[in-house]
């Protein structure tokens, strides 16, 4: 019942996304059809005005263009004489060089003003002759018919596209209206049979880890470990190297089996789920996403690939509708496509949009990988270490993303960093733990002041 709850609150945020993809597929259709066809009507139109237009106009124009295919010619050309003098200024010196290359530059020169002076004889500008009265009319009275058709053309592409959108946004509103219909038909009956479980009284906690255990044969990694995220806040992890930060984030996203202990989760239904009862590719599907210590990208693929990749758990197009291209894919994928560019545009990644990963700089790559985060309009975002390997104004530049995110997405942030100067900024509540234990919880001040952090950070009698 959860599951088809989730699905119906997917699909209908679906719909109202895709109502507005839409209007940006019908207006880049028919503007590309608007401008198939001023282009037909330019070519029709073409030889009525050469023969409207003074001769002297039309040479100089003939003229113009000769002139400029003869500059682009040069161009390259030009920019190989300068590479060369430069480099032979090293070897020769400024002096040697010099003579060189104005002799290029002046062959480069006089070729055009020859250019110019053959042109002006065979196209001579200072003709007395005017253009045919009847030809000017006839090209005046053609160019009035072909602008009343391409007006003709845009209103009716323009009441098309109008009855289209009506047509989709009557059927998709009432798609919604019985979707909504079902979602509170099922929440009514799940409450009979509701969880009993709380979060010690706090509705706005988003996640809640009991007494969590995670052993690993005799090694004890995480040692009844308890706490809890509030919706909307910027939660730290912090601790030693090896202190089982990371087992934490693998047992909430059920990439470990914790040993014992609960762990708590509140959905986008606002739902209290026990994530032990979830599969690891289920978990993102209720709103959890995370990053690695690592990036982890795929380097063959451009970096907009890589953010579709990201929402690949939000596709419901089935085995035969992607093997056939369904209609149906096709909308996903526009809608999918529109998300990945406006959260792209978010982060300053669209100018990057096109490029494979390899090779960009560091401080990217890890923008590009949170970035991806957004893709399932997660509702908990897990970053592992997303500092390690920043220098110091792309760690700046992070706080301002991750806070950025935080209130723009409305998601809670939860982060292991060791970069302490990133944690005490940005975080709302600092957990430390040592060697799985719980040393101390609260303020970036409390855990800063507090005698066994520093103890466990910088050692102590």
């Amino acid at each position: 019942m959860a599951r088809a709850i989730s699905k119906a609150q997917e699909k209908i945020a679906f719909n109202e996304s895709y109502l507005s993809v839409l209007d940006a597929i019908l207006t880049e259709k028919y503007s590309k059809r608007l401008k198939k066809r001023s282009y037909a009507s330019k070519r029709r139109l073409l030889p009525l005005e050469i023969k409207a237009t003074d001769p002297s106009v039309l040479n100089q124009y003939k003229q113009d263009k000769k002139i400029e295919k003869l500059k682009e010619e040069q161009r390259l050309p030009r920019l190989a004489a300068e590479q060369t003098y430069l480099r032979a200024c090293k070897k020769k010196g400024e002096q040697a060089a010099k003579a060189e290359y104005s002799a290029k530059l002046e062959a480069f020169d006089s070729r055009l003003e020859k250019t110019r002076a053959e042109l002006a004889k065979r196209y001579p500008t200072n003709l007395s002759q005017k253009a045919d009265p009847e030809a000017v009319k006839r090209y005046e009275q053609a160019t009035l018919g072909e602008k009343s058709k391409l007006t003709h053309f845009e209103i009716l592409a323009q009441r098309k596209k109008a009855e289209v959108m009506e047509r989709q946004t009557k059927r998709l509103t009432a798609q919604n209206a019985r979707l909504q219909a079902g979602i509170d038909r099922a929440s009514a009956k799940k409450k009979q049979g509701a969880d009993t479980h709380t979060v010690k009284g706090e509705d706005d906690c988003i996640l809640q880890i009991d007494d969590l255990l995670m052993q690993f044969g005799g090694l004890t990694a995480v040692d009844h470990l308890s706490f809890s995220v509030k919706s909307g806040e910027i939660f730290g992890l912090i601790g030693p190297n090896g202190a089982g930060k990371t087992t934490v984030f693998n047992c909430i996203t059920r990439f470990y089996k914790p040993t014992g202990g609960t762990i708590y989760y509140r959905d986008r239904s606002q739902k209290l789920i026990n994530l032990a009862s979830k599969k690891v590719h289920d978990v993102i599907k209720t709103g959890i996403a995370r990053t690695f210590q690592n990036v982890e990208l795929i380097w063959e693929l451009s970096v907009l690939d890589n953010m579709l990749i990201g929402a690949h758990s939000l596709y419901h197009s089935g085995f035969f509708g992607q093997l056939l291209h369904s209609r149906k894919l096709r909308q996903e994928e526009a809608v999918m496509r529109a998300q990945a560019l406006r959260v792209l545009e978010r982060l300053s990644l669209l100018p990057y949009k096109d490029m494979i990963p390899l090779g960009l700089p560091y401080g990217i790559l890890k923008k590009i990988e949170l970035a991806r985060t957004l893709m399932t309009n997660p509702r908990l975002i897990i970053l592992d270490e997303p500092a390690a390997g920043l220098n110091e104004t792309e760690t700046e530049e992070l706080k301002s993303v991750i806070r950025a995110i935080r209130d723009d997405y409305k998601c809670s942030i939860f982060l292991v960093e060791h970069d302490m100067g990133l944690v005490m900024d940005i975080c709302d509540t600092v957990c430390a733990i040592s060697f799985g234990k719980m040393l101390a919880i609260g303020t970036p001040q409390q855990i800063q002041d507090d005698p066994a952090v520093q103890e466990a950070y910088l050692g102590g009698e």
